[in-house]
């Protein structure tokens, strides 16, 4: 069993997995009612989801091979 050659998918599913669950945190967030754009956008739930975008996208490219997982190879 290799498991180098799984790591690559559980970086693309890992990623997939971020990025699905910051667009849901998104969705609940925008459908509170009664408090002002800025307050949401300043928001945990927002920073949070930021960076669940940041580091789902960071690991597709971990998975599809376009950022190495060792230097130098």
């Amino acid at each position: 069993m290799n498991i180098a050659a799984y790591a690559y998918k559980f970086f693309i599913f890992s990623g997939v997995l971020l990025i699905a669950i910051a667009v849901l945190q998104i969705f609940l967030l925008l459908r509170e009612r009664g408090r002002a754009s800025a307050a949401r956008l300043l928001d945990a739930t927002t920073i949070r989801a930021i960076l669940f975008v940041t580091m789902g996208i960071f690991a597709i490219l971990v998975g599809a091979g376009v950022i190495p997982l060792t230097p130098g190879r």
